[in-house]
């Protein structure tokens, strides 16, 4: 099985700024985090329609709940007819399994490492989610303690990033400005 190349989430895990803990582990493996506005359950519309369908066709229709094999063997039963037989209004009436492919990015057996390039400007995240850049404190967020982040100082902003995903662009102007002690 592969790596997807991004994963929608809700945002019961989300940071306020900057990464969840599970995000950083998705942007680590090279998956893009997507996230719906909050409040906005329209965007997990099709989540919610599975696990509808899942109920009505699978638990509500007869699942064994005896013991757990039983009822893995009647979810595998369901799964199969549900993704190669069943059809999806959404995919014009043909199975979801007319449109996968097996994706080619083969899962690691480790995160791999956060490498940046050669003469980059990095900064150490505190134990707060804080980095230090042109006398300024600016939260970045708190799964990335300890772990570098990369800043990118254009003419007008400043852009920071965790690996190759962007977490922030702030002005020069704020930067510069003495009373913003920290950039929220």
């Amino acid at each position: 099985m592969g790596l997807p190349d991004a994963i929608l989430c809700d945002n019961a895990f989300s940071a306020p700024i900057g990464l969840s803990w599970f995000d950083e582990k998705l942007v680590r493996l090279g998956i893009r985090p997507l996230h719906g506005r909050p409040y906005h359950p329209q965007t997990q519309g099709k989540i919610e329609r599975f696990n509808g369908t899942a109920q009505r066709e699978l638990i509500d229709f007869g699942a064994r709940r005896d013991n757990v094999e039983h009822f893995n063997a009647d979810a595998d039963r369901w799964r199969m007819t549900y993704n190669t037989l069943r059809p999806h209004e959404s995919l014009a009436d043909a199975p979801p399994i007319t449109r996968w492919q097996q994706s080619r990015r083969l899962r690691p057996a480790a995160l791999p490492p956060v490498v940046y390039p050669p003469h980059a400007i990095l900064r150490k995240v505190t134990q707060v989610g804080d980095v230090y850049y042109a006398g300024t404190r600016i939260l970045v967020g708190r799964s990335l303690a300890r772990q570098q982040v990369r800043i990118i100082a254009g003419e007008h902003d400043i852009a920071i990033y965790y690996c190759s995903h962007l977490l922030r662009v702030i002005s020069r102007e704020l930067l510069s400005d003495k009373r913003s002690y920290k950039l929220r």
